[in-house]
């Protein structure tokens, strides 16, 4: 996760009761926030002794978007917690009332005082290393609500946490990683889901929407909502075995013209702003993205690009491209001369072979994420797509039910952003500061 002073509210909403499993529609919500340069990304996830590797590095900053839902905890408190939806991490925590640093206490926190039915687990504790500091505190065991829904899971209760959260309005993180790999003895929250039987598919899907989107984004579990997408979903593989969403790359595409990028990998990261490239393949990507080639504005990581730039940007993944609109890969202003700062930073998450596609690309593109067949998916933003979970289409035997989707009042614009604050120099043929 990647990175979240406005915060909005906005219950879960909208179920249909079945007697069976069902497809849960939970409204996603965008929050825009100012904060000093931060760290928000999980490089090592570690959980009694077990290490997951996750490295990457962004600092941000100026204006910034974190898209979240609110859960509900415990059997005696009304409080909402709202959670980032981050597909690029694995437990679901929020602040304990036990700690008292100003980035615990500047949020909402949970402890025994606020449920009767939380249950501390003794023998469980969970670590977190991020980029600006480390999460680390407790276990507990107690119910989470959501869309209607209560259900028992267990989650970490933060009780060390760096000052630099302190920035963020969130109240923790809901990780929906591929895999239950954290080497924790409890099941995540996907998993809690499927294993209660409340959806019927270990899947869930994401729109993220769009600034000026008459409906917020949405995340669906256990299907998809085929008002929000249009055509079929195209599927690839997941191809790395520690747990997070990464898929092949097959190439990126400027203004049709290929890059030749070959062995690439892409991570899936909801909980990221930014498109994240080897700075190699960054350097390539904008020296065709500006007007003249031979020249790149660049501190080495960041990059300026011309704000009413109208260059077609595409990825291809199992032999479809997918475009990126303009709108999205160009951030925020970055003179009055009509540049902006780019949303594609050149740093190195995982040597020169892995990309990571944040929600600056993600909110392009309907997204599918199947942890049963461990793919994958994507799908053209719009109306009336094919369902391929459903009876007619998808060969499991158990099918969501449809559901009636409303549209909240509230609906936020978002301003995406990189770290571009002193970009003085203008490099010829992309040699580094």
């Amino acid at each position: 996760m990647y990175g979240s002073t406005v915060q909005l509210i906005v219950t879960f909403v909208w179920w249909i009761s079945i007697a069976s499993a069902q497809l849960v529609s939970v409204p996603l919500l965008k929050v825009e926030h100012n904060r000093q340069p931060e760290l928000l990304s999980c490089i090592s996830c570690i959980d009694n002794g077990g290490l997951v590797e996750r490295q990457a590095e962004v600092d941000q900053n100026g204006s910034d978007v974190s898209y979240y839902v609110d859960i509900e905890l415990g059997t005696s408190t009304t409080k909402k917690y709202s959670v980032v939806v981050d597909t690029g991490s694995y437990d679901l925590w929020v602040y304990s009332s036990s700690c008292t640093n100003i980035s615990c206490i500047s949020h909402q926190q949970y402890g025994p005082n606020d449920s009767p039915t939380l249950q501390i687990l003794s023998n469980q504790t969970f670590l977190i290393a991020y980029g600006q500091g480390p999460v680390s505190g407790v276990v507990g065991t107690d119910f989470v609500s959501f869309a209607g829904y209560n259900v028992s899971m267990t989650f970490g209760l933060a009780e060390n946490v760096a000052d630099a959260f302190n920035a963020f309005p969130i109240d923790g993180t809901l990780g929906l990683a591929a895999s239950d790999i954290q080497l924790n003895t409890y099941p995540s929250f996907l998993s809690t889901l499927t294993a209660d039987g409340l959806i019927s598919r270990s899947v869930f899907s994401i729109d993220l929407g769009k600034a000026g989107d008459p409906k917020p984004g949405t995340i669906v579990f256990g299907g998809v909502d085929t008002s929000r997408f249009s055509g079929d979903i195209e599927f690839a593989d997941v191809v790395n075995v520690r747990g997070l969403w990464v898929i092949g790359l097959d190439d990126c595409y400027v203004n049709d013209k290929a890059e030749n990028f070959k062995g690439k990998l892409a991570m899936i990261d909801t909980g990221t702003t930014l498109i994240l490239m080897p700075p190699a393949d960054a350097l390539q990507v904008h020296r065709d993205l500006v007007d003249d080639s031979s020249l790149v504005i660049t501190d080495g990581r960041n990059y300026v690009i011309p704000c009413n730039t109208s260059t077609r940007l595409e990825f291809s993944f199992s032999g479809v491209k997918w475009p990126m609109s303009p709108s999205d890969y160009v951030g925020r202003p970055y003179d009055d001369q009509g540049n902006c700062v780019s949303n594609i930073q050149g740093t190195a998450i995982n040597g020169t072979a892995t990309w990571l596609l944040g929600a600056s690309y993600l909110k392009s593109v309907y997204t599918v994420f199947d942890r049963d067949q461990m793919k994958v998916g994507f799908a053209a933003r719009g109306f009336g797509g094919v369902d391929v979970y459903s009876d007619a289409s998808s060969t499991s035997s158990a099918s969501p039910s449809t559901m009636s989707v409303k549209p909240t009042s509230i609906v936020s614009s978002p301003v995406y952003s990189a770290t571009a604050t002193e970009l003085p120099v203008s490099v010829s043929d992309g040699k580094s500061l």
